[in-house]
């Protein structure tokens, strides 16, 4: 049976599936340290210095934290690969001064999701697709939890299918999206183009993610009940 297998390596099945609604303090932390502390610290060294160089001293909160989090837990600080991932592209930005607006839209949208979206659609060819590797950084924060989300993902097909589902979906989501906020740049006008592009961002992210939470809410229910249907009847004594 898969759930003597899991405990026979002294690892609770329960473990495996803790997929809680309620963030973490450990992604807390790294979403302060990598992106709320740089983002408050940009606007003030901005006043003070040239934007390349504010980006630059603001980098480095997200590049030491990476290499904090490696060297404690083995694993990468995903929300530091991204922040930075997001402060190469502003980079870009700022050394390319008098930019036109659609060029600015171009490099500050369109490019960064389009690409993390291809990026995220040909892990698919990898052993473990990137989503894996998502859930696991938001749910497993220590080296025998994470030991358990690769056993699970061994054991359990519905959650390898709900895996490789979520990354086709956030991997072609992104790519369309990024398409749609090309085509949005020509039709709305050029006053209003950024911040609406970048509210329906903040929006399609957040849908993206409450999808993600339904669907590991449903893979949990499923998991619960087949665990249920596997245990012994209780017998009286």
């Amino acid at each position: 049976m898969k759930e003597s297998k899991a405990m026979a390596g002294g690892r609770s099945t329960p473990r495996r599936l803790d997929f809680s609604s309620v963030i973490p303090s450990a992604i807390l932390q790294s979403i302060a340290i990598d992106v709320v502390f740089p983002y408050m610290l940009y606007q003030l060294f901005l006043a003070r210095m040239a934007a390349p160089m504010a980006l630059l001293l603001v980098a480095l909160f997200p590049l030491v934290y990476i290499g904090w989090q490696y060297n404690q837990r083995h694993g990468l600080d995903l929300i530091g690969l991204l922040a930075l991932y997001v402060l190469g592209w502003i980079m870009l930005g700022v050394l390319l001064p008098g930019t036109s607006p659609l060029l600015s839209i171009l490099i500050h949208y369109v490019l960064p999701i389009g690409i993390l979206g291809i990026g995220t659609l040909l892990t698919r060819a990898l052993d473990k697709p990137l989503l894996f590797y998502v859930d696991r950084y938001c749910h497993a924060h220590t080296r025998d939890h994470m030991a358990d989300y690769t056993d699970y993902w061994q054991e359990s097909a519905s959650y390898r299918h709900m895996i490789f589902r979520m990354n086709t979906v956030w991997g072609l989501g992104q790519l369309l999206f990024s398409l749609c906020v090309l085509l949005l740049s020509f039709l709305i006008p050029v006053a209003l183009a950024a911040s609406i592009i970048l509210v329906l961002t903040c929006l399609f992210y957040i849908g993206l993610t409450m999808w993600s939470v339904q669907q590991e809410s449903d893979q949990n229910a499923a998991w619960d009940a087949m665990n249920r249907e596997q245990e012994p009847p209780a017998t009286d004594s």
